[in-house]
């Protein structure tokens, strides 16, 4: 790998899965990064968002201009004027697979793995199942209550729902979604990743979706799927040991 010695700063959301895509891609290829977490009302303006939001001592517009995470600053990193880092999460894993030389296979556009991702994201299933899980995780997004109150606001504001209306429904939706892992398996066509020439962009894209659903108690990874998960990402949190 080249430019080994390099460290950057990565800025991010730890309940991403945007930025877990990136994290995940340093952590496989042993990149050196301060991870820094912002909480997730910092930097919405009340004045825009119906009084939600306010302007915290770790403000992601101080990057870039924008409430927009995650980012990538450091040495070498290129930066529009006026910005200290990059953002994008594809724009940062491309340009750190050019600088550091990686083998990074390009996303295949399987039609398998996209079905089964689409299945996954269902905004009527991964929604009311997460959205208000993921605020009871320890992590720095969530440290000020107004950082989930920014969360639940705005998913509501587009529509989503945030959780099921009864314990049945929410139990029904997790049986189902464990069954809908079980094809998982079947997909993995490599050793300890999806595509038999390695791993590359398809698990940088499907993993930080899978370690969304950690955060549902109940939820039953296949037999070997977990290594998969484990494999990668030494500084995401794992949200298995505090799921509810």
């Amino acid at each position: 790998m080249k430019d080994m010695d390099v460290e950057y700063t990565f800025h991010c959301y730890d309940h991403c899965p945007f930025g877990n895509r990136v994290a995940f891609l340093m952590d496989k290829h042993g990149i050196l990064y301060k991870k820094v977490v912002y909480g997730y009302g910092s930097g919405a303006l009340p004045e825009d968002c119906e009084g939600e939001g306010y302007d915290g001592k770790l403000n992601p517009r101080t990057l870039t201009g924008k409430k927009q995470l995650p980012v990538l600053q450091g040495d070498g990193v290129p930066t529009a004027p006026g910005a200290i880092g990059m953002p994008e999460s594809l724009e940062i894993c491309s340009f750190l697979i050019g600088r550091h030389g990686l083998s990074v296979p390009c996303a295949t556009g399987r039609a398998d793995v996209d079905a089964f991702v689409r299945s996954l994201l269902d905004k009527n299933v991964m929604n009311p199942l997460t959205l208000t899980r993921l605020t009871k995780m320890p992590v720095p997004d969530w440290d000020d209550p107004r950082d989930v109150s920014y969360h639940l606001w705005k998913h509501a504001k587009k529509g989503d729902i945030c959780a099921f209306e009864s314990p049945r429904e929410d139990a029904r939706a997790i049986v189902a979604l464990n069954e809908k892992l079980q094809e998982l398996p079947a997909l993995m066509l490599g050793d300890g990743c999806l595509n038999p020439w390695g791993w590359g962009m398809d698990d940088v894209i499907l993993l930080p979706w899978l370690r969304r659903l950690t955060c549902i108690k109940g939820i039953e990874f296949p037999k070997g799927v977990e290594t998969y998960m484990s494999a990668v990402g030494a500084q995401v949190v794992n949200y298995a040991q505090h799921a509810v």
